[in-house]
């Protein structure tokens, strides 16, 4: 009896246990948001949050947070700081968090953490006016390679991911390209509209606002975009190039690994599920499903890429 007594005793306490234990997660996750508030990044995490959350389940409550400041690196920086428990993740986007590293050794690097998945990612485009005597990439190469004057293209900021996109470009084509920072994506734009310069670099949702008067010539991406599928990608013609703005989606060093593959599964469904492909297509937002090991993969090969275009092109001087 006592023996049986014992065993009762010791199976409560085991449940016990196991009730004061609640399931992940048991207080509001901080999303970092290394980006203003109301931004392309911001519109992303507001528009996938409630389906993780949903998936999360036990009444979890996302929180996004915006922290801008010096291209994402005070975001990005707020994150690696934060304490590994579970209740914190973030945006690390990409290229910012290598780009900042290598000009700023000081900055944060890819093993500062771990990597959750990517949802939204928008891809570069090279475009001209819909009315442009160029209709595909290839007549435009050939315009630039036989022209003896500056080709003058137009791109957001220095160093921004349309601008290292229109380095690699020029190093693959061997030659030089007059690059003009305007600023954003849509200024970029209204400078091609305007006649200002022959070629500019946005991104795919910047020029699909404009559809009817920006001929994307190609797009610097894996596959097609939904939003130009009859615009070719660079490696369809034959160069190996792909560059964008992809909002990776990251944690402290540390994170709890039961925390970890509960948010990755979680970011793969929301980032299938049928609604919000919907929301997304009505936002206008451009998608880049990848788990996390796709993600940490994707990063380190852009890396690399980064580090050798940073040796031959650096964008600061």
């Amino acid at each position: 009896m006592n023996v049986l007594l014992k065993l009762a005793g010791a199976a409560a306490l085991v449940l016990a246990a196991g009730a004061a234990h609640a399931e992940y997660p048991e207080r509001p996750v901080v999303v970092i948001n290394p980006n203003s508030a109301g931004g392309g990044t911001d519109v992303g995490i507001r528009t996938w949050q409630p389906y993780v959350q949903a998936c999360l389940g036990n009444g979890a409550a996302l929180v996004p947070t915006a922290m801008p400041g010096a291209a994402s690196a005070v975001g990005i920086s707020a994150l690696k700081q934060a304490k590994p428990d579970g209740y914190t993740i973030g945006m690390a986007n990409m290229p910012n968090l290598v780009t900042n590293k290598l000009s700023r050794p000081e900055q944060p690097s890819i093993d500062d953490f771990v990597w959750i998945g990517n949802i939204i990612g928008v891809s570069s485009t090279f475009n001209v006016q819909a009315d442009s005597k160029f209709k595909t990439l290839q007549e435009a190469i050939d315009y630039i390679k036989g022209s003896s004057g500056p080709i003058n293209v137009a791109m957001g900021g220095v160093g921004a991911d349309d601008h290292l996109v229109g380095l690699q470009l020029q190093k693959l084509l061997g030659v030089k390209l007059n690059f003009i920072p305007f600023g954003s994506g849509a200024d970029s734009r209204n400078a091609l509209l305007g006649g200002q310069v022959e070629f500019a670099l946005m991104s795919n949702v910047e020029a699909a606002g404009f559809r009817d008067q920006v001929r994307p010539l190609a797009v610097a991406a894996e596959k097609r975009t939904d939003l130009f599928p009859d615009t070719p990608t660079f490696k369809e013609s034959g160069l190996d190039l792909i560059g964008g703005s992809q909002h990776v989606i990251g944690a402290p060093k540390g994170f709890p690994e039961d925390a970890l593959a509960k948010w990755r599964d979680c970011i793969q469904k929301a980032g299938h599920d049928p609604k919000f492909l919907e929301d997304a297509k009505k936002r206008s937002l451009s998608l880049n499903v990848m788990t996390g090991e796709q993600t940490e993969a994707f990063i380190r090969d852009q890396q690399k890429l980064l580090e050798e275009l940073w040796k031959s092109d650096p964008w600061i001087k």
